[in-house]
């Protein structure tokens, strides 16, 4: 791949908006389907789990939809907000649990 080639690739953040070019419910699924994977490897053996979504700065847009989601599926989430004041940025690690 050429850098230019990786240029073009990237979405805007316009694209991102619910809606535009489905990108962001796309976003959204990749994110659904690696916390399912990862509760798939340890709920034989827990019943929580902590998921870091640290690549996702200063985005609570996409963390609110994917609270949304599991929650709709039955899950109980929590999402930690963590600063950087010298970064301008904060992250979000999700607490989920389905322990009833």
């Amino acid at each position: 791949m050429t850098a230019e080639e990786a240029r073009n690739s990237r979405y805007s953040a316009e694209d991102e908006k619910p809606g535009h070019h489905n990108t962001f419910n796309l976003l959204i699924s990749d994110y659904i389907n690696d916390i399912e994977r990862k509760i798939r490897q340890v709920m034989h053996y827990t019943d929580a789990m902590v998921y870091s979504l640290k690549d996702l700065c200063n985005r609570r847009d996409i963390v609110n939809e994917i609270l949304r989601l599991l929650e709709e599926d039955g899950f109980e989430v929590v999402a930690e907000a963590n600063c950087n004041i010298e970064l301008n940025m904060d992250w979000y690690e999700l607490f989920i649990t389905w322990r009833k």
